[in-house]
């Protein structure tokens, strides 16, 4: 019998040792494995995290939704009479009158419309559409822009009822909750019928029956097919597409919205060529007055809120100064519009105290609502009376002489319209001709800040720059308030508040809100209304703005054109009114030589002449105890009248103003 081998000291003997090794060989030490990472495991943790902190949003955009019952229940009344100081009716807006027209009582074509070129997939999505969003965003990628939103038609509802217009994350995720919401409450129809109901159609217009009854004067179940796509498509862009704003503009939309029809399968292609060879009878405004009566309603709304019954405004509008208005606007357009690129006008004629009797915010409120006496443009020289009633609150007088020349204020060199100084001259002759230099070294002495205060202590809100060419006017304004501001030059002195509303009642008879006239505040020196004054007969008399001075009563006022010709003004009064024109284009394209004394001052005078037609002639206020020999003085010679145009057309065009 063979012997055993020893086994090593130390070494241990291994029953099953793999082949080769013998049995009293040493055991090999395992090698240890690094642990594998578990990617699953990590992304099924990082998922929960997800799903929890979601859940902890989504709660906290819940807790923040709206009560959404009682949606279809018939709402408050909104409807609105605008009466003029007369107490004849201006308009009648009935913004959401709170009747519920409910889809079924509408042509099918009607909300079809909507769907179609709203949200074609709305009879199959639940409240939010995935694919609608991805066809969206492929188009919006293919034309490099946004061409077309994601949101459905429940989305626009829940926004329109509940949301702000503002573009955040967080009120994108409560849109759609609040559409998936609705989706759950109301079918498919009664959502249509919330949607109808409260959009927006532009021109004031809230709701399909409000829409109807404003631009058709037909109820919503009597539109027609071309009337229902022309409604579906100004939801897009209300105030372009609207059947009163771009008549061009809103046919070619129409248009869009009957193919889509067509391709949705709503009308044949006969219905759609019918329909797109028809042009609806829209109810036109029958005067500007839409843009007074858009401003009144706006400062209602802020007096009293929302009524919730038919509300009844009392005005200070005067519907026969409005004609006149519009006419001179009009006319000076027609005349001379063309040949200086002038395309838009506006003017503000009030009373001393500040209540407005007329309101032009453009040529034609029926083509454009956008209202330009409530847009900022910059006054130019129509901002010095500030600068030189400051001058005179630091101890300046009228005949005080300075040097009409070059000036260059820490590199700033104002020229002067024409580039012809005077050398010495006095304060009213520097105001008259509307010297920019002397206003600037004026607004140096007494520093920008202190002009600046006198601008807004006599009724400038918009924020003026307190630098040196704040003395040119290089600030904006609107027409409305610098027209105000005048107004303490014609008054005897005493700030006003601009007004145009003097009482809200509802039609039940209950007073809401009356104006309460402030006491009289004196916001400048009886003697200094009357330097100012003076200066500005001078500027009428003798200056440039003698083609506004009118031919039988006492008036004054001032002329603006900024650089360029951008913009270009006419503010003056008499002892009834007080009115401001601007002129210029919604792009700010340059004009030809346009200055204030120019179609701005023939519109002021063409309008002022009409308006005092048959009123006693009164003083001006400021002048009331002196005597005034030259306001009425005789037109320019024609000689001096070709001069005047030859210096003017042969101004220097990078004139800064005049």
């Amino acid at each position: 019998m063979a012997k055993k081998k020893p086994v090593p000291p130390g070494a241990r003997r291994t029953a099953n040792a793999p082949p080769g090794v013998p049995p009293g060989a040493p055991a090999r030490k395992k090698k240890k494995t690094k642990p594998r990472r578990s990617w699953p495991y990590a992304l099924v943790l990082l998922g929960a995290w997800a799903v929890i902190f979601g859940a902890i949003y989504v709660s906290h955009l819940i807790s923040q939704l709206p009560d959404v019952s009682g949606l279809l229940a018939k709402g408050p009344s909104r409807a609105i009479t605008v009466l003029d100081r007369s107490g004849h009716v201006i308009t009648e807006r009935n913004l959401d009158a709170g009747a519920m027209i409910d889809v079924a009582r509408l042509p099918a074509y009607v909300p079809n419309a909507f769907i179609a070129i709203e949200d074609r997939r709305f009879r199959e999505h639940l409240g939010v559409d995935p694919i609608g969003m991805a066809r969206a965003a492929l188009d919006d990628m293919m034309a490099g822009h946004v061409v077309q939103g994601g949101s459905t038609l429940t989305q626009q509802l829940a926004k329109n009822l509940f949301l702000e217009s503002k573009r955040t994350f967080d009120r994108k995720a409560q849109e759609a909750l609040l559409a998936l919401y609705l989706e759950s409450r109301y079918s498919k129809d009664q959502i249509l019928t919330l949607y109808l109901n409260h959009v927006y159609f532009g021109s004031g217009a809230y709701g399909i029956e409000s829409a109807s009854e404003h631009f058709f004067n037909k109820p919503a179940a009597r539109l027609t097919l071309a009337e229902a796509a022309r409604l579906a498509g100004s939801v897009k862009a209300p105030t372009r597409y609207n059947p009163l704003g771009d008549g061009d503009a809103c046919a070619t939309r129409a248009a869009t919205v009957l193919r889509a029809m067509e391709d949705s399968g709503f009308i044949t292609d006969a219905q759609r060529a019918d329909a797109e060879g028809t042009r609806p009878r829209v109810v036109r405004e029958e005067s500007g007055a839409g843009y007074f009566a858009d401003w009144a309603i706006s400062q209602a709304h802020g007096f009293i809120g929302d009524a919730g019954e038919p509300i009844v405004i009392e005005t200070t509008f005067d519907r026969d100064l409005q004609n006149k208005a519009e006419e001179a606007v009009r006319l000076g357009l027609a005349q001379q519009g063309a040949k200086l690129h002038a395309s838009e006008a506006a003017l503000v004629a009030m009373t001393p105290d500040g209540g407005i009797r007329a309101m032009v915010g453009g040529p034609s409120y029926s083509q454009s609502q956008f209202n330009r006496a409530l847009a900022e443009r910059q006054p130019g020289s129509a901002f010095k009376p500030f600068v030189y009633l400051a001058a005179f609150e630091h101890g300046h007088q009228a005949d005080d002489l300075m040097n009409d020349a070059p000036v260059d204020i820490h590199g700033w060199k104002p020229s002067d319209f024409e580039g012809k100084y005077e050398g010495e001259i006095t304060l009213t002759r520097a105001f008259a001709k509307s010297s920019n230099a002397v206003a600037a070294q004026l607004t140096q002495e007494v520093g920008p800040r202190a002009v600046a205060k006198v601008a807004y202590r006599l009724g400038i809100e918009s924020p003026l720059e307190e630098v040196a060419s704040l003395a040119l006017g290089t600030s904006n304004v609107t027409p409305l308030e610098l027209t105000a501001a005048y107004a303490p030059f014609a008054n005897g002195g005493n700030g006003v508040i601009p007004y145009g509303i003097v009482r809200i009642r509802a039609k039940s008879g209950k007073v809401l809100w009356t104006r309460n006239a402030p006491a009289a505040a004196a916001v400048m020196s009886p003697e200094n209304d009357t330097a100012l004054t003076k200066l500005m007969v001078e500027t009428v008399t003798t200056g440039t703005g003698k083609a506004a001075r009118l031919d039988e009563r006492p008036s004054a006022g001032k002329t603006g054109t900024t650089q360029d010709f951008h913009d270009a003004w006419f503010v003056g009064f008499t002892g009834d009114l007080v009115t401001g024109v601007w002129i210029g284009n919604d792009d700010y394209a340059s004009m030809v030589h346009a200055t204030g004394g120019g179609l701005p001052a023939h519109i002021f005078k063409s309008f002022m002449e009409e308006a005092e037609q048959g009123l006693p002639v009164k003083p001006l206020a400021g002048l009331a105890n002196t005597p005034v020999a030259d306001t009425t003085a005789p037109a320019d010679s024609q000689p001096d009248l070709i001069d005047r145009i030859f210096n003017s057309l042969s101004a220097s065009p990078t004139a800064k103003t005049q």
